[in-house]
């Protein structure tokens, strides 16, 4: 790829960013300082946070589905102790503080020539002799940390690199090629091969350097301008119980030709290890006690299933103690019956005991299905969405990919009513009115 960019650009004439000021300086400690047990970001301010980090730790995490042609599933709970004050409701998401792998770490700390001094504690601050104006240190590095837990915990190394991140890099590249590759990267002219090998592709920082074998950068310049390894979502799968040590249950999802770094992370997990996580504010897809009596419909594919799973217990519960539920119907889909049916028999027990009305199934890949998509088996139940939609004290819930998912639905339900003899723009304004109040509740992650 590098030698295919470099005969493209063979002779042009490049308009490059202004070089960057350093202004990060490392400073080895000699004396013995002692680093926080926690995650180094245990203590920072978390997005769209309702408590504070807690430390949790793993009592059960179990492959629920794999094999060919599948993603894995991991079923996780985990436990805390630390009184949090904070009641959460299905529907609700935590967000979990996640380690880059150490194959990851290793790498960066190999090409900075810092392997074997990983473990130096250094002093974080300003370059006296920096003239940027306004130069602070980032939030979310300590002022004081060794250069491994600096990698592992605080930057995020899959990130897609800034222009001028690769403009810097540029500096402290030995070979020519390399060098030129860069500025192509970084420069005006050079925005196609930008998209086609950064953005496009994803490129991170350790893929960025495997293409040009001879930068070696300086933690500094990484400091400057890696981001934050940002806390990821996960929806709660369980309902609160009071108790001494409350759990936490979610599924997650893992992708081997693309695994995400908190993915990757969890999987690695065993029984008893600890995990740092918050509460995240409550959204409007959130259902409570008050909900149970209300009709409602519920979407999701996938892992997408995982809210709902609370949303049943918490039904299972209310019916326990005899009250009157509405009716719930869910709409679930995977790509095969047999192979990848996340708890299809939590499912048909709630089923079973009353809890549960009706689940529609699809199955994107098994040849002998009716339905592959959730949206076939929408429109042909579109008798219950119009009513469902129509009913002033329903509810319709939609969990998955709000890229794909989400705006698919919402095309489903338009199309439904269209057929039902409305006016489409009518419709288009009735939905955003739905989810405006509260009706219509789509599982955006904020």
């Amino acid at each position: 790829m590098s030698s295919e960019i470099l005969t493209e650009f063979e002779g042009k004439k490049l308009t490059l960013p202004a070089l960057p000021s350093n202004f990060i300086a490392l400073e080895k400690v000699t004396e013995s300082v002692p680093l926080q047990a926690a995650h180094l970001q245990a203590n920072v301010p978390q997005p769209f946070a309702a408590t504070e980090v807690v430390e949790a730790f793993v009592t059960n995490i179990t492959t629920i589905v794999e094999g060919e042609d599948v993603k894995p599933v991991n079923d996780l709970t985990f436990k805390y102790q630390h009184d949090t004050g904070h009641r959460f409701w299905p529907g609700d998401t935590i967000g979990i503080l996640p380690y880059n792998a150490d194959s990851d770490v290793d790498y960066i700390l190999d090409r900075l020539n810092l392997l074997s001094q990983s473990d130096n504690v250094c002093n974080v601050g300003i370059d006296p002799t920096s003239t940027k104006k306004g130069a602070k240190i980032p939030m979310f590095v300590p002022s004081v940390v060794n250069y491994r837990r600096l990698f592992k915990e605080c930057l995020d190394l899959h990130a897609v690199p800034k222009k001028l991140l690769i403009r810097s890099l540029a500096s402290y590249t030995t070979d020519d090629d390399d060098r030129r590759t860069l500025e192509i990267l970084c420069s005006k002219e050079g925005n196609s091969a930008y998209e086609k090998i950064v953005l496009q592709n994803g490129t991170g920082i350790i893929s960025l350097l495997q293409l040009v074998p001879s930068c070696r950068p300086t933690a500094a310049i990484l400091v400057a301008h890696l981001p934050r390894l940002m806390p990821r979502p996960y929806s709660i799968a369980n309902v609160y119980q009071e108790g001494d040590s409350p759990a936490v249950r979610l599924l997650f999802s893992h992708n081997a030709h693309n695994p995400g770094i908190t993915t990757t992370y969890l999987r690695g997990l065993e029984k008893g290890a600890t995990i740092y996580f918050y509460f995240r504010q409550s959204s409007a897809f959130v259902y409570k006690d008050m909900d149970v009596k209300r009709n409602i419909v519920m979407v999701g594919t996938g892992t997408g299933i995982s809210p709902y799973l609370s949303f049943l217990q918490l039904r299972a519960e209310a019916l326990a103690k005899g009250e009157t539920l509405g009716r719930a119907e869910l709409f679930v889909g995977f790509r095969y019956r047999e192979r990848n049916y996340l708890c299809k028999d939590e499912i048909e027990e709630y089923l079973r005991a009353g809890v549960l009305d009706a689940c529609n199934e699809a199955f994107s890949r098994d040849t002998d299905t009716r339905h592959k998509y959730v949206q076939s088996q929408l429109k042909e139940k579109r008798s219950q969405i119009i009513e469902n939609i129509r009913n002033p004290h329903a509810l319709l819930y939609v969990c998955g990919d709000s890229k794909i998912l989400l705006p698919q639905i919402t095309n489903t339900v338009v199309d439904i009513l269209t057929e039902a003899s409305e006016a489409e723009e009518d419709i288009k304004t009735l939905i955003s009115g739905l989810k405006k109040d509260g009706k219509y509740r789509e599982d955006i992650w904020l």
